[in-house]
């Protein structure tokens, strides 16, 4: 039920002080069907301590009243093609722009309106499977390394420089630009790691801070946040299984088991499933909420008679992810052997035996960044809880604990849950009631009480 006390006054401060904007020049995108979003280059550093400058276009709508600061948002993915995103969901924003504008920019490295851009396939790749000794782990790792060293090849010094820092340093150039003393940072889905790593470096900067459906990068200890991840995922299928006919528990884990004996075939994609492709497909299917657990259920009697098919989502019928992992390598750790991996996946089976450790963060990720050509160089790590003002996280069944653990750092922050499926309740679900709370908390540093819900 949505809270509809009075929101929380947070101690005024003045909106960003402002000044010339003489490294911005705005004209028209060229953006289909977004005729108010204005467009401009601006030049930054490509590196800390490099001279090389690269060009990044950056995008905004304009403030419709009068101008009191900017709102800088990154919309996920990780991905290029962040003005686009913006062009096609301007209405999200009407509120915040009647005294705001709103802007963002195409991070480098993608495809999009920005100059530098890594020449590389960023479209779906497979996770592997794990390693079932170090030899396997070796192959996996040369694997990996032969792919990384063929983008690199493109533009070495860039690909090295892909982290979500050198994406939170090229924020905090357009603010500069834009004129502004603060700015309010909206990071929604993966665009979260960027706030987060904005928060690290320039806390003095930030006037408000919202992450939405975004998980922790502001930790000390990863393998007690995989163990946190698995246990919400078991958690979340939970509601399925307590929806489902008795039973339907122990018929999913005797799946599994045989499936772990021998896989068990899709013949509609020519696929064989074993017991981890089993769980997290799964889990896919689950995680759209109730209006796909009918499916489960026919998917689940089929694959009992021998025919798992129906647990194929998309047109990929192996897990996977699209993207390269260009960014993801250098945000996460990633394992040095074969043991490791399997300490880590005997431990998260046993947190969560009906979901595995198949999930993209403990699965995909040192999977695909084992071996990976640029090291890790923006690792998970507390944010300066006392440099922060308050901030504001969101989020679902499937984030909604992760959002939180964010925010919750920075004392008098609050969050908004949504008792329901779904991922990324502003940007990709606009949620009227977010929205508001969101336009709220922007323009006015007003947070919702504690406890606050959203329908």
């Amino acid at each position: 039920m949505l809270n509809t006390f009075l929101a929380l006054a947070v101690v005024a401060t003045p909106v960003s002080v402002l000044t010339p904007e003489p490294s911005l020049r705005w004209s028209a995108c060229p953006i289909a069907d977004a005729p108010e979003l204005q467009c401009a280059d601006l030049a930054v550093a490509l590196s800390p301590k490099g001279d090389r400058k690269i060009t990044l276009k950056v995008a905004r709508l304009p403030a419709t009243g009068a101008k009191k600061g900017s709102v800088l948002v990154n919309f996920g993915g990780p991905q290029g093609y962040q003005i686009a995103t913006m062009g096609s969901r301007t209405k999200i924003f009407d509120r915040i722009r009647t005294s705001m504008d709103v802007v963002t920019w195409d991070p480098r490295g993608y495809p999009g309106l920005s100059d530098a851009v890594l020449k590389c396939d960023f479209g779906y790749l497979r996770t592997p499977a794990f390693p079932a000794d170090q030899a396997g782990f070796d192959r996996l790792v040369a694997a990996n390394k032969a792919r990384g060293d063929k983008c690199r090849a493109t533009d070495t010094e860039l690909f090295d420089h892909m982290d979500s820092a050198a994406d939170a340093r090229d924020a905090d150039a357009v603010r500069e630009a834009l004129g502004e003393d603060k700015m309010n940072f909206l990071g929604l889905s993966y665009g979260g790691t960027i706030a987060q790593s904005y928060a690290r470096l320039f806390p003095h900067r930030v006037r408000t801070m919202y992450i939405d459906g975004s998980k922790s990068h502001s930790l000390r200890d990863w393998e007690r946040e995989l163990d946190i991840m698995a246990r919400e995922n078991e958690e979340f299928v939970g509601r399925f299984f307590a929806w489902a006919p008795a039973g339907t528990e122990k018929r999913w884990r005797a799946l599994i088991a045989k499936a772990a004996r021998e896989p068990i075939p899709a013949p509609k994609t020519g696929a064989r499933y074993d017991d981890t492709h089993l769980r997290t497909l799964g889990f896919y299917k689950i995680r759209s909420g109730p209006a796909s657990w009918d499916g489960f259920m026919t998917a689940l009697a089929a694959a009992e008679r021998g025919d798992a098919s129906g647990f194929v989502q998309t047109s990929q019928p192996y897990p996977g992810l699209p993207g390269g992992g260009y960014k993801e390598c250098l945000d996460f750790p990633r394992p040095t052997d074969q043991r490791s991996i399997a300490r880590t996946v005997k431990r998260l089976r046993a947190i969560a035996p009906n979901t595995g450790a198949f999930f993209p963060l403990a699965g995909h990720l040192p999977l695909t960044c084992a071996g990976w050509p640029a090291p890790v160089s923006n690792p998970p790590k507390p944010m300066p809880r006392k440099q922060l003002p308050p901030m504001l996280g969101a989020g679902t069944w499937l984030d909604y604990d992760s959002s939180r653990r964010v925010v919750e750092q920075t004392p008098g922050s609050r969050t908004i849950e949504h008792d329901g499926p779904g991922h990324n309740l502003f940007g990709g679900m606009a949620n009227a009631c977010v929205i508001d709370h969101v336009s709220r908390y922007v323009t006015e540093r007003r947070l919702p009480p504690k406890g606050t819900t959203c329908p």
